[in-house]
């Protein structure tokens, strides 16, 4: 659903004229009604259909095939129990259900709804996965729950906003049935908003749930002084979230005013919310909502113009890698200036000891260290950004800069080269083609500048290819970035899970999916635990030491670093929930006080280049409150690959271990 639409029905409790039912509706400018599929003057025989002569509900007839598939939800009868303790009627049931899904089958219906009444659903999932499975027409099931069990209340004899089981006993009912169909996203649930609103930590775990609509019953509204009906703050806020999750709207109940205000005031509702163009970041992923993408692997592959583009919008990463540049030109510019003061106070004293001229010429050559160009080398340049922002910093800074910019992608040293002659042919730029762990440069780098971060941070392989062109910077030089950490949080979202499982369509590839890292903005979700940081990585890197302490370097006396990681991160489980796996995020450090987040506690304002990371486990984990969750995360590597490995312990449960030596995702060296 476009961010710009808002989808809303209305519900019919008995239909005595269906077509004029309709008409009312679409009059009204309903998009769709949702009616009992069985009328309720038709008498329907509990016996096998076999041999029977006769319908249990309206011919098809009555209305047009496309208002059928398009504008009719079916209402499957709310008494039906598949799994009742007695045996006849669970087989009645049973057998009436198939009747009324094979009709609305017939019917082409775009969805039907089913009512859960319990968490005793194992019968009725058996048979709508049997209809999922057989059906041929793209029909989906609405299960609808109410938001609290007034089953619970009575039974409880308490207020429901001072008793959480009542708000959680209906996300059970739902969580069970849809574990037993395993999730399937043809599947979703319709939650009925009531007049008291439970607290935020419910509302915010139904908004991790595939919620296909809502419904507002039109007791929930009050008559303002011109006699409209509205809603209450709270319940406004609460409708507005639903849309934006792509929830449709469903208006139900006695008609306490025109059924038109109902719908106009929807829509001046949806339309006052806040304007998605005043963040960059929601215009930006409008429409990738949800939507799951494999990772980059730029070291392996060569990025395309049209790649390019979408990261050169980034008004935001540039302007503070631009702000970075200038604080490390600013840096070394001071420190220049410091070692020249210095080396002239030197150089004086020994003038008046000794009036030696070579002495007084060495004085003479450090006062020039001052005035000789900074080196600045773009690792990864791409088609110039970073080269622009450093070429900015130095005019900013009134630095003389000497920028080499060293790019692998032949296409984009096409692109480098042609803006060194023609746009920035007054200024001192050089383009380096070639790898920048292979390539050998002098003079060495002052300051390095690379961005070769992913959306886990360190997941496009920024720490080795920083580490493997070390030797192009000098022993004090600057890196940009200077640190970078990847994050993670245990969250609850089954449109996600199920969208991963099925993204390739065969069964090994559906196994691999599981055990892959997806990049994708996030909407559909319920962060079950805090964000907590996994991998830290700095630059320069220190290497690694021997059994005497010292510093171990490789054949070209450059440190041997050691980037393969491993953490243990524990939460504690604040409400039963379902966790379906973790999303990824990173921050980083670029330098001095100049950062770049997509964390959602610190987030860059207004950055677009990366989205988070959704790392799924093989079979969801129903958690419960009290319980800690334990993942362990693994980031290893070979001279060919690096991989990331995971499992997750709750309690004496546990996945698989996932990407085991990297069999289903990996980042090539």
């Amino acid at each position: 659903m476009s961010h710009h639409e808002i989808s809303c029905g209305l519900e019919y409790i008995t239909t005595p004229n269906l077509q004029e039912c309709l008409s009312e509706a679409l009059q009204s400018s309903y998009a769709f009604i949702v009616m009992p599929i069985v009328h309720p003057r038709f008498r329907r025989s509990h016996q096998s259909s076999v041999g029977t002569v006769g319908g249990f509900s309206r011919s098809d007839m009555l209305l047009a095939s496309q208002d059928w598939n398009s504008r009719i939800v079916g209402k499957l009868s709310h008494y039906l129990d598949l799994d009742s303790e007695s045996p006849i009627i669970r087989q009645r049931h049973e057998d009436c259900l198939n009747e009324e899904l094979t009709y609305s089958r017939g019917l082409g219906l775009p969805a039907v709804m089913l009512s859960l009444h319990s968490t005793n659903v194992s019968n009725l999932a058996r048979n709508v996965l049997s209809y999922l499975d057989t059906s041929h027409h793209p029909t989906l099931i609405w299960s609808y729950v109410p938001m609290f069990c007034q089953r619970t209340l009575r039974d409880q004899e308490s207020e429901e906003n001072e008793n959480i089981e009542v708000w959680d006993e209906p996300w059970r009912w739902w969580s069970t049935f849809h574990e037993r169909i395993n999730w399937d996203k043809r599947v979703g649930v319709v939650v009925e908003i009531p007049a008291n609103l439970p607290p935020q930590e419910i509302l915010k775990r139904w908004l991790g749930e595939p919620i296909k609509a809502i419904v507002v019953p039109t007791s929930l509204f009050h008559n303002n002084k011109k006699g409209y009906p509205v809603l209450s703050r709270a319940h406004q806020q609460l409708v507005v979230e639903m849309i934006e999750h792509e929830a449709q709207v469903i208006v139900s109940g006695a008609r306490r005013s025109n059924i038109e205000y109902y719908l106009q005031y929807l829509y001046r509702l949806w339309k006052k919310r806040p304007y998605i163009a005043d963040d960059p970041m929601l215009s930006y992923a409008k429409g990738w909502e949800d939507y799951l993408q494999i990772p980059l692997q730029p070291l392996a592959d060569n990025l395309d113009t049209h790649t390019y583009n979408v990261f050169e919008k980034d008004p935001i990463k540039y302007d503070q890698y631009q702000k970075a540049i200038a604080q490390a030109l600013t840096d070394i510019q001071k420190k220049r200036k410091g070692e020249s003061i210095n080396n002239e106070s030197l150089s004086a004293s020994t003038d008046i000891i000794n009036s030696d001229t070579k002495e007084s010429g060495q004085g003479d050559n450090a006062l020039k260290e001052i005035d000789k160009a900074i080196t600045v080398m773009v690792l990864g340049a791409g088609r110039g950004p970073l080269v622009r922002a450093t070429l900015n910093a130095a005019d900013i800074t009134q630095s003389k800069v000497k920028v080499v910019a060293v790019e692998k992608n032949p296409c984009a040293v096409v692109v480098l080269t042609a803006l060194a002659k023609e746009v920035w042919h007054n200024r001192d730029v050089t383009v380096i083609p070639g790898d920048m762990r292979q390539i050998n440069l002098s003079p060495k780098a002052d300051i390095i500048v690379s961005e070769l971060l992913g959306s886990w941070g360190d997941n496009e392989l920024s720490p080795e290819c920083l580490d493997g062109a070390a030797g192009l910077l000098k022993s004090a030089g600057i890196s940009i970035p200077r640190e970078y950490s990847s994050y993670v949080a245990p969250i609850s979202s089954a449109r996600l899970w199920a969208a991963a499982k099925v993204a390739n369509v065969t069964s090994c590839q559906m196994e691999k999916n599981l055990e892959t890292l997806w990049v994708v903005y996030m909407q559909n979700k319920h962060d079950i635990g805090e964000i907590k940081p996994v991998f830290t990585f700095e630059h320069p890197a220190k290497g690694v030491k021997d059994h005497k302490g010292k510093e171990v370097l490789d054949y070209r006396g450059l440190p041997v670093t050691d980037n393969r990681r491993s953490t243990v991160l524990s939460w504690e489980v604040k409400q039963d929930n379902v966790m379906h796996g973790f999303g990824g995020y990173f921050d980083c450090l670029l330098y001095g006080k100049e950062m770049i987040s997509i964390v959602p506690s610190t987030h860059s304002p207004g950055m677009i280049s990366w989205f988070p990371v959704f790392i799924p486990i093989k079979t969801p984990l129903r958690v419960k409150k009290g319980e800690t969750i334990k993942a362990t995360f693994w980031r290893c590597r070979n001279p060919r690959k690096v991989w990331y490995e995971w499992i997750v312990e709750v309690g004496i449960r546990a996945t698989p271990m996932h990407n085991n030596n990297g069999r289903s995702s990996e980042m090539l060296l």
